[in-house]
């Protein structure tokens, strides 16, 4: 891969939620389930694996990883190896870093994905699929109107 070819993907959001909740939201699979993939499994600790999976007609996306990193309501740190349609020949292990800030009345997520590697899952990135994801996660932290 050209050295030039950027593999990293930065987003940055601001949720109405508190640090914790949107902390929460990132390793409670009750939550996960209901904004990022149907199917889920979480041992939300560092060292601890997770599984995400979605399908849609008649692919199967899969995404497991382990936890690197843990800090409550500030920071997940998560390897994240894809496999479903869109991989490859070659394993793709991504690193997924997760800030979160509390900003004002607002918590500021800074989303890092890196080491995107395959350049057909890096460009579905790269066209927002973490900005449609972080949209779907402020639907579930609204509070009720």
């Amino acid at each position: 891969m050209p050295a030039a070819e950027v593999q990293s993907v930065h987003v940055t959001r601001r949720l109405d939620a508190s640090p914790e909740c949107v902390f929460d939201a990132w390793v409670n699979p009750a939550l996960l389930e209901r904004w990022l993939a149907p199917i889920v499994e979480v041992d939300a600790r560092v060292g601890g694996h997770f599984r995400l999976e979605i399908r849609k007609q008649e692919e199967v996306h899969v995404v497991t990883g382990e936890y690197r990193e843990i800090v409550p309501s500030q920071r997940v740190v998560m390897t994240w190896v894809y496999d479903g349609p869109m991989g490859s020949a070659e394993k793709m292990e991504a690193l997924l870093t997760v800030d979160i800030r509390r900003h004002g009345p607002t918590t500021e997520v800074e989303l890092h994905h890196d080491h995107l590697t395959n350049p057909v899952y890096r460009d579905t990135i790269k066209r927002g699929a973490w900005t449609r994801a972080l949209d779907e996660l402020q639907n579930v932290l609204r509070p009720a109107a």
